[in-house]
C-alpha cells in the first residue's frame, strides 16, 4: 500500500475551502456584532427615555416640594392670624379696666 502525496492542486484547494470557511465564520461574527451593536443602540435609547422620564418626576417633585412649603407658610399664617383675632379683643377687654384703673391711680 503505498501513500500519495498531495499534489499543490490538492493544497490549494485545501487552502481556499479553508479560506472560504474562515470568511463564512468570520462573516458570521460581524453578523453577531452588528446584532449586539444594535441591542446596545436600543438600550441607549430606552435608557435616555428612562432618563428623561426621571428629569420629569424629578421637577414634578419638585414642584410638590415647593408647593406643600407655601401651602404650610399659608395654613401657618392664616392659624395664627386666626388666633390672634380670636385672643386679642378678649385680652383688651381683661387689660382694659386693669389700664383704666392704672391711669386713675396715677393721677391721683
Amino acid at each position: 500500500m503505498s501513500t500519495q502525496e498531495p499534489t499543490l492542486t490538492d493544497v490549494l484547494n485545501e487552502l481556499k475551502s479553508f479560506q472560504i470557511a474562515v470568511n463564512q465564520r468570520f462573516e458570521a461574527i460581524d453578523q453577531r456584532f452588528e446584532e449586539i451593536d444594535q441591542r446596545f443602540d436600543a438600550m441607549g435609547q430606552r435608557f435616555q427615555e428612562i432618563d428623561q422620564r426621571l428629569d420629569k418626576l424629578d421637577y414634578k417633585f419638585d414642584t410638590y416640594e415647593k408647593a406643600s412649603e407655601k401651602v404650610l407658610r399659608l395654613a401657618t399664617t392664616i392659624i395664627i392670624a386666626a388666633a390672634t383675632v380670636a385672643v386679642l379683643p378678649s385680652a383688651f377687654q381683661s387689660i382694659g379696666p386693669l389700664l383704666t384703673q392704672i391711669i386713675a391711680a396715677g393721677n391721683n
